[in-house]
Parts: structure tokens; C-alpha cells; sequence
């Protein structure tokens, strides 16, 4: 009897931790470590082309602790194992090809994913962040000029901005709001730097000024160093400013000039 009144208790405790959230999508759920009075930011992780869910999913747990961080899968499954958000054709060194239409599909199940996943989890849906890395980071600039009342800030890790996402109805009023980091490596021989800045160019255009743009020495991945920048410029990001009308000033490092390989 005591045995199965442990098992009980038990059983209680796992259903009261573990809500499903309405989604096709698989994800993985990296709960705040830091309780606070307010509901959770939300952070939402996209891996790579040919990756999934497990891949940026460590990184969660070096992050600030107030969040609650979901990794989610890609949609499409690959001929040649992992996942992705759309796919993508790639012939020597021309660049790769897709289908948008795709993406937009993904794009759809990920904003859907986000609104279910406040609801169900009670979060803070004014503090919802995107941090995608290669194809991720594509669909992270997507995310948030689709919807830009959706998404506070995007990170944006060795990705490029995608020709269509430039050319959506964007409501540009509150898209300038939006947060982002926006990080690259030097020597990335699958997604171009100029990728990067290219994207920095077209953000100032529209009058978006909240950008943080840092190159680093590395190829096509992320590291230490990146790390502790993603790490504080999300405390900040969600750290209301000292003083009430204060801004975050624009910071812009100056560069050099897919997906871990598939």
C-alpha cells in the first residue's frame, strides 16, 4: 500500500510537469531553472538543415535561466536522414535552390506552435524569441517579418536572408521593434559573411535599429566566444531598461569583408 501511494504521488507530480503542447511538430522542452513571480520568456530553438531537435538543445541549459527554452524538429524529413525546414538543392558552388512555399508551411506550424505553447504553458507571449542556426536562422528572419507582433527578438546564427521574406506585406511600424543578434563566422564557406551583412543593410533600411551584428573567427558553426554574447544580449533583451524610454543603442561590428555540411 505504501509502495503504490509513492507510485501515486509520483505519477501526480510527472502529469503536473509534463502538458503536451497542441502541435504536429516533435519538440523538446528545456524548463526555467529560475522561478519568478512573472510568466517565462519564451525561447524557441530551429536547428540546421539535415539536424534536429537535439542539436542546439544543450546550448539552453548556458542560457539565462529565467527562460523556458523549446527546441522544435523540422517538418520535412530528409532522403538522407535528419530533418529540415524546407528542402534545399545545392550543386557545387552555385547557390542553393527551394521551395518557399515550403517554408512558409513550416513557418505556419511554428507561429501556431508558439501561440499554443503560451497558452498552454502560461509564458510571456510579449517575450517570445527565435534562435536559429543556418536554415533555422532563414526561417527566424521569416518568422519575425511575418509576424512581427509574435516575435521579440530573433537570433540569427550563420543564416542569410531569404529574397521572399524581403518581399512580405511586412507591418514595418512594428517589425522595427524587433531585437536581433546577429552572428557569423569568418570563414563560413557554406552561408557567405556577406550573407550577414547584406541582411544588417536591409534591417537599417526599413529603420530597424535594435541590431547587433558580431563576427567571429570560425566556419560554419558556433562558438565560445558567441556563446557568452548570445547569453548576455538575452538578459538584456529581457531586462527592462533602467530608466523608463531608454533604448538599447544599435551595436554593429563592422565584418571582415548550411547547415553543418550535409
Amino acid at each position: 500500500m505504501k509502495k503504490f501511494l509513492v507510485l501515486f504521488f509520483v505519477a501526480i507530480c510527472f502529469l503536473g510537469f509534463s502538458q503536451t503542447i497542441n502541435s504536429t511538430l516533435v519538440y523538446k522542452v528545456n524548463e526555467a531553472s529560475k522561478k519568478t513571480d512573472k510568466p517565462a520568456p519564451l525561447l524557441i530553438m530551429l536547428h540546421g538543415y539535415g539536424s534536429n531537435e537535439e542539436d542546439l538543445f544543450d546550448i539552453a541549459k548556458a542560457l539565462d535561466p529565467r527562460f523556458i527554452t523549446i527546441s522544435l524538429r523540422g517538418p520535412e524529413a530528409l532522403k538522407d536522414g535528419g530533418f529540415g525546414w524546407f528542402v534545399l538543392d545545392r550543386v557545387g558552388d552555385k547557390p542553393f535552390t527551394y521551395d518557399y512555399n515550403k517554408a512558409k508551411e513550416s513557418r505556419i506550424k511554428v507561429l501556431s506552435f508558439i501561440s499554443n505553447a503560451c497558452k498552454t504553458l502560461k509564458l510571456d507571449s510579449n517575450n517570445v524569441f527565435i534562435m536559429g542556426f543556418s536554415q533555422g536562422a532563414m526561417m527566424g528572419y521569416d518568422l519575425a517579418l511575418a509576424a512581427p507582433k509574435k516575435i521579440k527578438g530573433v537570433l540569427v546564427l550563420s543564416g542569410k536572408l531569404m529574397a521572399e521574406s524581403k518581399s512580405l506585406k511586412t507591418d514595418w511600424a512594428k517589425a522595427a521593434k524587433t531585437k536581433y543578434f546577429i552572428a557569423h563566422g569568418n570563414s563560413d564557406n557554406v552561408i557567405k559573411i556577406s550573407e550577414a551583412d547584406s541582411a544588417v543593410k536591409f534591417l537599417k533600411s526599413k529603420k530597424v535599429n535594435d541590431v547587433t551584428f558580431n563576427n567571429y573567427e570560425m566556419p560554419h558553426s558556433i562558438n565560445g566566444k558567441e556563446l557568452n554574447d548570445i547569453k548576455s544580449w538575452l538578459k538584456k533583451a529581457i531586462d527592462p531598461p533602467e530608466k523608463p524610454g531608454v533604448v538599447p543603442a544599435t551595436t554593429v561590428t563592422p565584418s571582415k569583408t548550411e547547415e553543418k555540411k550535409k
